[in-house]
């Protein structure tokens, strides 16, 4: 259950090469499900060109984000959480299940073939139930995965998270790189600027009150890069 709290959630899209913040969006969502598309204006190089490449925290890990940003030609890093009521009962976890698409099937811990077995639908898309009763009911690894037989659900469209998952694989260094850029410009603006928490009340107020804090911090960003002389001298030009 989501707890309820008061309070308003900054999300940044940072550059990689020079850490200037490239978008932002303050909606008051206590989640940041769903919130990775909404800001994904930045990402792979700096704030000038449209960036092809995005990462994300696992909070942000939404299928309907990963494909918005599909959609718009960025790729994106998102580990996937380990949740579920399986992995909070301390059971194989579905990444331990292995999905074999030209089957439409699960292969399980145990080396048993789930199949396909009830389709209904979830949040208007299609989600396909695999399971094998007789193998539970004889498998030696059953108190480790399941109270009475395993059920292993794949939605229509999470191919996509297939392939966020493949990426991951080949590029497991990037999610320390997505850690250090998007410290850095909150780090700066709750530490060296003082802005630790929002006076506002109203949602409006508050993204009011952070769009000059995030252009006051790539002011100072690019001071510390060029200086003070070359960024006047670019704000003329």
């Amino acid at each position: 259950m989501t707890r309820v709290g008061v309070g308003y959630n900054v999300q940044i899209a940072t550059g990689a090469k020079h850490k200037l913040i490239a978008g932002q969006a303050v909606p008051n969502q206590v989640l940041d499900l769903g919130l990775l598309a909404a800001c994904r204006g930045g990402g792979n190089g700096d704030a000038r060109g449209g960036p092809d490449r995005g990462g994300g925290q696992p909070g942000t890990f939404e299928i309907e984000d990963l494909e918005a940003c599909e959609k718009v030609g960025v790729t994106a890093y998102v580990p996937k959480p380990m949740r579920g009521p399986a992995a909070r009962e301390g059971f194989f976890s579905k990444e331990d299940f292995r999905y074999d698409p030209e089957r439409d099937a699960f292969s399980c811990p145990g080396g048993q073939t789930l199949a396909s077995r009830h389709e209904s639908r979830s949040r208007g898309i299609v989600k396909i139930d695999h399971s094998n009763r007789n193998a539970c009911k004889a498998c030696a690894l059953r108190p480790r995965c399941t109270r009475t037989f395993r059920r292993v659900s794949r939605l229509g469209n999470e191919a996509v998270l297939d392939r966020v998952a493949a990426r991951l694989a080949a590029r497991p260094d990037i999610l320390d790189q997505r850690r250090q850029r998007a410290r850095h410009p909150f780090g700066t603006i709750k530490q060296w600027m003082n802005q630790g928490a929002f006076l506002m009340g109203r949602l409006e107020d508050v993204r009011g009150a952070f769009s000059p804090t995030a252009l006051a911090y790539n002011v100072r960003r690019a001071i510390t890069l060029v200086g003070v002389p070359s960024l006047v001298a670019a704000a003329r030009r």
